[in-house]
């Protein structure tokens, strides 16, 4: 049998042994990925929707330092520990960019940019001091800027599909008030509704799915999974809601491809293959979408073209 043949074979096999879901961490790193992808997903659409898309970057970058500071504070990587360090260093980061276009003449994207940047370069300072330390438990900080998936725990997984459920629980149950905050700001203030709250709830909501998915993504890569799936089901259909469905579908289709991968080559974490895969699915919905898609626009439009010289 050719060698070919013979790797064919074993990954297969292996193939068939990951959706068996015989290998207890492989699992866990399904679910996760799965429900951090759905979750980012619809929670990123709104946030593109509202002209707002790079601002989960600078809520990723800005959740370094609060994990390095929970860690030299407790000594402990647990998932509540890092998850109350990210959560408040990210919300300090949300509240700079908030202030600085209110209360300086820096503008909106300049203050991200300071925010991600600074925040970035503290995280890094205090990695680089903790590597130092003649202290345990300190092995894998540095895994946080691209993520390792595979590190995931059965307590990791508890917090991670919490925070997901809840989060999506939100969405759904403020799913109106949010959509009407998103396309008329205006129209909202002048119903009654209390736009400065469920912004805040909003903000809240996407900083938990920020934190949440460092352990698997990272720092770095964390801005494609909110972004590129909203980016690639505006191409499907204009209905926020069907856009919602299709981006968390995207989300999760990647969540568990990328699984697969890693699993069948341990060497290639899930992470960046996530980012990969979205690229492909958003190259795909691109090409052959049939609301906007290149292939179907093209379709329409020799269509009018045929009409029009009738």
């Amino acid at each position: 049998m050719a060698d070919w043949q013979v790797m064919s074979a074993d990954y297969w096999a292996l193939t068939l042994s990951f959706w068996q879901f015989e290998d207890a961490n492989a699992l866990w790193v399904l679910v996760g990925s799965v429900l951090l992808g759905v979750s980012a997903s619809v929670v990123g659409s709104f946030a593109v929707l509202k002209r707002q898309a790079l601002i989960g970057d600078a809520l990723a970058h800005s959740a370094l330092p609060g994990v390095m500071v929970a860690f030299m504070l407790f000594h402990t990587q647990s998932p509540i520990i890092m998850l109350i360090g990210a959560m408040v260093s990210s919300l300090m980061g949300f509240m700079l960019m908030s202030w600085l276009p209110k209360n300086t003449k820096i503008k909106p994207d300049a203050a991200l940019a300071i925010t991600l940047s600074l925040f970035f370069a503290l995280g890094l300072m205090a990695l680089s001091y903790i590597q130092g330390l003649n202290v345990a438990g300190k092995s894998g900080l540095d895994k946080i800027l691209f993520g390792q998936a595979a590190a995931m725990l059965p307590e990791d997984l508890i917090v991670l599909s919490s925070v997901a459920l809840a989060v999506l629980l939100v969405v759904g149950l403020l799913f109106q008030k949010f959509r009407l905050i998103t396309f008329n700001e205006n129209y909202a203030r002048s119903l009654g509704l209390s736009v400065s709250l469920y912004q805040a709830v909003f903000a809240c909501l996407l900083v938990l799915v920020v934190v949440i998915g460092l352990q698997i993504v990272g720092v770095v890569l964390m801005a494609a999974v909110l972004l590129v799936p909203v980016s690639a089901a505006r191409f499907w259909h204009p209905n926020l809601a069907v856009i919602l469905w299709v981006a968390a579908i995207i989300g999760g289709l990647s969540g568990m491809v990328s699984a697969n991968i890693s699993y069948l080559a341990p060497s290639a974490p899930t992470g960046p293959w996530m980012v990969l895969v979205l690229a492909g699915l958003f190259l795909l919905s691109f090409l052959f979408a049939p609301y906007q898609g290149w292939f179907f626009n093209r379709i329409r439009a020799n269509d009018k073209d045929l009409t029009d010289d009738e």
